[in-house]
């Protein structure tokens, strides 16, 4: 077994965690469906964060070349896969077992926790490029990825409705062409 083989299960359990998280909260939405209060820019950012749990799993297929690993390495890249899961939990929250349970009121409750934990698990893919590579790649990733760290910091601190219901829409449009554009090769 060669050394990413042997890494790449720890990675794959933290991914698979993280989606879990998500699906869980859809399963509890289902269920809980006559108490819940839909907010549709929550239900949107849950399925973009499987998007982004799958496509960062995909995309971990290309660390399969690297020859020697060191802890560095392997540390930033659970760190970012860690932050992932993190803000899948947090996509959608526990829902109580009694009363009403308020999607709008937990998106604002936890969303500077949430784009907070976003823009750290961007910063983190910088770090990871260079740790591994031991250089930042620039071009289309790298300036995608630049403004989509801006976005969820703008997103952590901007309390207006208005802005967070354009932007999960908006987010869809621009990951969904991140994904197709970038990301369908091993």
């Amino acid at each position: 077994m060669d050394t990413f083989s042997f890494l790449s299960v720890l990675f794959s359990v933290i991914l698979g965690l993280a989606l879990t998280q998500i699906l869980k909260g859809f399963r509890a939405l289902m269920l809980a469906r006559s108490r819940v209060r839909v907010y549709w820019p929550a239900l949107i950012w849950a399925a973009l964060m499987v998007l982004v749990v799958a496509q960062a799993w995909w995309g971990m297929f290309g660390m399969r070349d690297f020859r020697e690993w060191n802890f560095a390495m392997y540390a930033v890249v659970v760190f970012q896969i860690t932050l992932m899961y993190l803000v899948s939990g947090l996509a959608i929250p526990d829902i109580p077992a009694e009363g009403v349970f308020d999607m709008r009121k937990a998106y604002f409750a936890n969303k500077q926790w949430f784009f907070g934990l976003l823009a750290l698990t961007v910063a983190t893919t910088f770090l990871k490029d260079f740790v591994t590579t031991g250089r930042i790649g620039l071009g289309g990733n790298a300036y995608f990825l630049a403004f989509f760290f801006v976005l969820s910091v703008i997103a952590a601190v901007i309390k207006w409705r208005w802005f967070h219901w354009i932007l999960a829409p908006f987010c869809v449009a621009i990951i969904a062409a991140y994904t197709v554009l970038l990301s369908f090769r091993l």
